[in-house]
């Protein structure tokens, strides 16, 4: 069925929505001078964010020996970088909203991403930890758009075939509906009003970053670098899908001029972090 991008975007607007608290914490971190106190008095005004952000903090993710008890130390002791991530982690994850096997393997394969490209990030010196970690987070939300959309069977035309084979979903969408997840993904966020740098790395992360040598794709090329090493190691695949060493060959990894020998490393640091991350959202 083809359906055009702002009709598929329109058509789940109400399904797949940014929270207008999330926006205005988010807009918070733009003023230079924002407190603590400020920040956490703007968090408190939704009770579940602000649950989150004590029990991600009090988690083995941080690894603090004390328990933290208010939301002021919990911003303290994790940092402005930190309380962002957790207030779109938390916003992304309603806006996955599991009610399925997809949904879930959706949102573990997004955070794990997350985790993947802050950790390539700070080898890399790309771009912010913060703003890395978002864009890893926000890479496949075009995706949750298109299986929200009712006149598709997604899940199975798509999400199923990509599932348990080395077929990527964006040319199956690409065959299926003449356009892919990351065009959906960047247009939703445009509409959302994300910072342009968000939206071209969600945008462009399927391109090909070799034959395109723009700096201003670095970002997309980050996303692209986490995604291909999140697919291998299995968090969104039926299993792992390549030797690990063979992320030195990836055309993002190249445009980047990152050549790791030993990946091991990084499988270790991404999967601890990305468990008890996915162990604190699901306790």
């Amino acid at each position: 069925m083809k359906i055009a991008i702002k009709e598929l975007v329109g058509n789940v607007s109400e399904g797949v929505s940014f929270p207008r608290i999330a926006v205005r914490i988010l807009r918070l971190f733009e003023d230079d001078s924002l407190s603590t106190y400020q920040l956490s008095k703007a968090i408190s005004l939704d009770p579940i964010l602000a649950a989150y952000i004590l029990k991600i903090s009090n988690s083995a993710f941080y690894g603090f020996k004390t328990k933290i008890k208010n939301l002021s130390d919990a911003i303290a002791l994790i940092g402005f970088e930190e309380v962002k991530k957790i207030v779109v982690m938390v916003s992304m994850k309603n806006a996955f909203s599991v009610s399925d096997e997809f949904d879930r393997i959706l949102w573990e394969h997004s955070l794990a991403v997350a985790v993947a490209a802050s950790e390539f990030n700070g080898r890399l010196k790309i771009t912010n930890d913060g703003s890395a970690y978002l864009m890893g987070l926000l890479h496949d939300i075009g995706k949750v758009v298109f299986k929200k959309t009712k006149e598709l069977n997604y899940a199975d035309d798509v999400l199923r075939k990509a599932y348990e084979s080395n077929i990527s979903a964006k040319t199956i969408e690409e065959e299926e509906y003449g356009y892919n997840h990351a065009d959906v993904g960047a247009y939703l966020l445009e509409t959302w009003n994300f910072d342009q740098d968000i939206v071209d790395a969600v945008g462009f992360h399927h391109i090909n970053f070799i034959a395109l040598k723009k700096d201003f794709l670095k970002n997309a090329a980050l996303v692209s670098l986490a995604d291909y090493f999140v697919n291998m190691m299995g968090i969104g695949k039926k299993e792992p899908v390549k030797d690990l060493i063979l992320i030195n060959e990836s055309c993002s990894a190249k445009f980047l001029g990152y050549f790791n020998e030993n990946p091991i490393d990084i499988l270790n640091s991404v999967h601890m972090k990305y468990s008890e991350l996915k162990k604190a959202f699901e306790s």
